[in-house]
């Protein structure tokens, strides 16, 4: 980005951020699949703990199971419309494997540095290992805690820690997405009232994965607002030290 392109680019951005709404009603046109898979790889660039990327981004397309997802969403009155859905997923689990593929693109790429490899290859798997029971990851966090007495250190991660950290991330990332769909001209609403049992069974997920939610996709219809944005008072979400 330029100096001359970057007021320009400012307010198209804004404009895309200020349109944005969680849309109750959907036209029946899906976005086509090379939009959906630009959203996707916007989405995929947002940021994450560590660049550690702990999400993963299922598009229900079968008629059996969206019909599954839209009774574990309790059947709501915005998926009778919605064109497609898409559940956004943590995984607690696959720090590991992500690590391993960081240090081996670094490695491939001529760049990687010692101080990286005891990042991704010492501390992470520090910072994240659990055990079944999660008594390592409380000793974790309370060793972590008694040294903040002293000195400021980061929790060392327990896995409640932990799976703050995926859903944060996948937060992240889903809200990426909603914007790639809104600067393609189409729609979205955040569902988080679901059955997260039945949801993972659904979904068919493992341990240590979860649904962070689900996301309605499509087009907004004249009554899909229900009303003008209500926002709080600035003064009660922006301060200053």
């Amino acid at each position: 980005m330029t100096g001359t392109d970057a007021p320009g680019s400012a307010a198209a951005f804004h404009e895309v951020a200020g349109s944005r709404r969680s849309i109750r009603e959907f036209l029946p046109d899906a976005p086509p699949r090379e939009v959906l898979d630009r959203c996707l790889d916007s989405a995929l660039k947002a940021p994450s703990a560590s660049n550690l990327q702990p999400w993963e981004f299922v598009v229900v397309r079968s008629p059996e199971a969206r019909a599954e997802a839209d009774r574990v969403c309790l059947d709501q009155k915005l998926l009778r419309s919605a064109p497609l859905l898409v559940a956004v997923i943590t995984h607690r689990g696959t720090w590991k494997r992500n690590s391993r593929f960081i240090l081996d693109t670094l490695r491939e790429r001529g760049i990687l540095r010692r101080s990286q490899e005891r990042y991704w290859g010492r501390l992470i798997p520090w910072m994240y290992r659990q055990d079944p029971l999660g008594l390592f990851g409380a000793f974790k966090h309370a060793a972590s805690r008694i040294l903040s007495l002293f000195r400021p250190v980061p929790s060392f991660c327990s896995k409640s820690d932990l799976r703050a950290m995926t859903h944060k991330s996948a937060a992240l990332a889903a809200a990426t997405f909603m914007l790639a769909l809104r600067a393609e001209g189409y729609d979205s609403c955040p569902i988080e009232g679901f059955d997260p049992w039945r949801a993972r069974k659904v979904l068919g997920l493992g341990a240590g994965a979860e649904v962070c939610m689900f996301l309605a996709v499509g087009r907004r219809t004249a009554q899909a607002v229900w009303w003008d944005r209500i926002l709080l008072p600035r003064t009660w979400t922006v301060r200053e030290l």
